[in-house]
């Protein structure tokens, strides 16, 4: 038999996924970088709970951050307070001697 390309294994369910809460989106004041910086994005969700998760900040204002992340597979997008959010720094990849 041969193998099929694509996904292997059995694939996350996406029945599990509780989206967090969030601000409504801003109508002004939008600033969309060309790169967007990694952050840690604390995240408040429906239940009481919280949970950090590292991302980008795709956009902000003076006061909120559209934070995308991946959460069971997929990338998943909310504006929370900036707040919430901190800067996340990314090592550079190492280069082989």
């Amino acid at each position: 038999m041969a193998e099929r390309p694509g996904w292997h294994g059995i694939p996350p369910s996406a029945d599990r996924y509780s989206p967090p809460l969030q601000l409504e989106a801003p109508e002004s004041g939008i600033t969309e970088p060309v790169r967007s910086p990694a952050l840690w994005v604390d995240l408040d969700y429906p239940d009481g709970s919280t949970r950090t998760q590292k991302g980008f900040a795709m956009a902000w204002t003076a006061t909120a951050v559209l934070a995308q992340w991946i959460e069971y597979s997929r990338a998943r997008e909310a504006w929370v307070d900036a707040a919430r959010c901190r800067r996340r720094e990314l090592k550079p990849p190492s280069r082989a001697a």
